[in-house]
Order: C-alpha cells, then sequence, then structure tokens
C-alpha cells in the first residue's frame, strides 16, 4: 500500500508542480480586465464621465470623443458587476459626474452568470478582485477553461509575444471593424433569438440592481445617465414587443421614482446606418464615433 501511494505521489506531484506553473504563467498575461482595474486603480480620481454595461458600450463608445471619460464596460457584463465596480472605487470617484448605462432588450433578463459567458466571471474575481459568485472552478484559470485554450493562450504570448488586450487605453473595444463585418439580416434574427428571455426569473433582481446603482450615485451627487444602443433594424424587427415594452415601461418607472437621471432610447436612431453596424447589434468603428460624438452631446445638455 506504501509503495502504491508513493507510485502516485511521484506520478501526481510533477502534474500539480506543472498545473501551479501554468495558472502563474497565464494570470500573467495581460488582459482587458487586469488593464481596466489598473487602470481606475490609477486614475479613477481624474474620471468625469464613466461608461458601464455590456459590449453595446463595450465597442460603441470610445472615450477618444468624450474628454475625461473612461469606458469600464466589457463583454456580458451585468448589472451586478456595474455595481461592484462602483463600489470598489467608492472613495475614488471625486471628480465624477456621470455614470452612463445601457439599459438594452435583454438588460433586466439576464446576468452574467447565467448566461453562456459565465466563464468569464473567474477574470473578475482573478484580475479585479471583484466576487459576486461562489464557483470554486472561478479561483483559477487552469480549472475555469478547457486545456487547449489556456496552451494555446500560453504559446500566442510567451513564444509569438501577444497578449490579451484588445481595448484601447481608455477601454473601447477596438476589435469590430467595418471590414470584417458580419450579415446584418442574420445576425439580426440570431441575436434577437438569444437576448429573448424564457423566464422573468432575473427581472426582479436586476431592476434591484439597477436601482442600487442609482441610488449609490444620488448620495454621491453623481448624475445617472441610462440608454438603449442602437441597433440594425433586423435585430429590432425581431424583439419580443412585450419584452421590449415590459423594459421601456421599467425605464419609465425608474425615472419617475428617480428624478435625478436621464434617458435616451436611441434603439432606432435615425441616423445609424448599416455602414455603422459590425453586426445587427453592435457598432462598428464607424459607428462607435459616431455614438461617441452624441453621447458627448447629449452629455452637454444636461
Amino acid at each position: 500500500m506504501k509503495k502504491f501511494t508513493k507510485y502516485i505521489a511521484v506520478f501526481i506531484l510533477p502534474i500539480m508542480l506543472l498545473a501551479v506553473l501554468f495558472e502563474v504563467l497565464i494570470r500573467r498575461i495581460p488582459n482587458d480586465y487586469g488593464y481596466k482595474k489598473s487602470y481606475l486603480d490609477h486614475h479613477a480620481k481624474e474620471v468625469n464621465i464613466l461608461f458601464l454595461g455590456s459590449s453595446h458600450v463595450y465597442y460603441g463608445i470610445n472615450p477618444k470623443y468624450i474628454k475625461s471619460s473612461f469606458n469600464a464596460s466589457y463583454i456580458s457584463q451585468s448589472f451586478d458587476y456595474d455595481l461592484e465596480i462602483l463600489k470598489k472605487y467608492s472613495n475614488q470617484w471625486t471628480h465624477l459626474k456621470y455614470i452612463v448605462i445601457p439599459v438594452d432588450y435583454f438588460s433586466f433578463y439576464g446576468r452574467l452568470e447565467n448566461s453562456p459567458e459565465a466563464w468569464r466571471a473567474k477574470n473578475y474575481r482573478i484580475y479585479y478582485d471583484i466576487n459576486t459568485d461562489h464557483k470554486i472552478f472561478n479561483n483559477t484559470e487552469m480549472l475555469s477553461n478547457k486545456l487547449d485554450i489556456n496552451l494555446s493562450r500560453l504559446y500566442n504570448h510567451y513564444l509569438k509575444g501577444e497578449n490579451d488586450i484588445s481595448c484601447s487605453n481608455l477601454g473601447w473595444g477596438s476589435s469590430y471593424k467595418a471590414i470584417n463585418h458580419k450579415d446584418l439580416v442574420k445576425s439580426g434574427a440570431t441575436a434577437a433569438a438569444r437576448h429573448t428571455a424564457k423566464d422573468n426569473l432575473q427581472y426582479p433582481t436586476n431592476v434591484h440592481l439597477l436601482d442600487e446603482i442609482i441610488a449609490f450615485a444620488e448620495h454621491k451627487n453623481i448624475k445617472v445617465v441610462l440608454f438603449t444602443s442602437p441597433a440594425y433594424r433586423s435585430y429590432v424587427s425581431h424583439l419580443s414587443k412585450k419584452q421590449l415594452n415590459t423594459t421601456l415601461s421599467t425605464i419609465k418607472k425608474l425615472n419617475t421614482s428617480h428624478t435625478t437621471i436621464k434617458y435616451f432610447n436611441l434603439l432606432q436612431d435615425s441616423s445609424f446606418h448599416a455602414q455603422d453596424f459590425y453586426d445587427a447589434d453592435h457598432l462598428n468603428e464607424i459607428g462607435a464615433k459616431k455614438l461617441s460624438l452624441k453621447m458627448n452631446v447629449l452629455l452637454a445638455k444636461i
């Protein structure tokens, strides 16, 4: 029995050491989450306008066109993570005047941990020091990703010199290029189906979370600007009228109970055309410039 135990230990120990080495090496690869945390660690006190939310803002708002702003949104980032980012730097928002958050068709009906992008939750825990879930696998890169993905990341960084940062120095996701655009008709139907909720289970929690964000801002005399992101007509035409109307009526109720917030519905804004979209619900760099300049004008009017 002792020989067997010794044999197992000799066999397992190198694998465990290799896994630890891989974990350390992967965590050293620069990525968007670590970059945004580092930026806010050093510059949160300088930010006047903070953009939060999901990929619609990540790819749609370029702070280059909006003075003293930063884009802290990310792919599938839900209200709970928006709130945690605000709370994390609570004492450092000394110059923050506006918090801008998208309230889109899907915003009240899902959260990161209940989505196909749930694997991203580990990035907030590992690189942002934000933990809103209790899944043990989210403590490590090696347990939360497939081995081939991790090996590919190691190869790309340490042998090819690449990293996982895809945002600009002010947090804008710059990879959705017009030249690589998707089929707007097909992507519209697909995205609308993906964003249409099967139930309302997440709705009360998300309304409460947005209410908490607004209360946080009011306590600090920060204005909250809500907006519904522009989308191509192939996406809009496939939306559930019930879900969309509920979303819009909920925003109206919030606007009534919190007179300090402003809301802009840009879903079918006529100034956005086919050439502005990467796919039916995300803007490319052309559309992002247009939306950013429009947002700059809207904020100036408040």
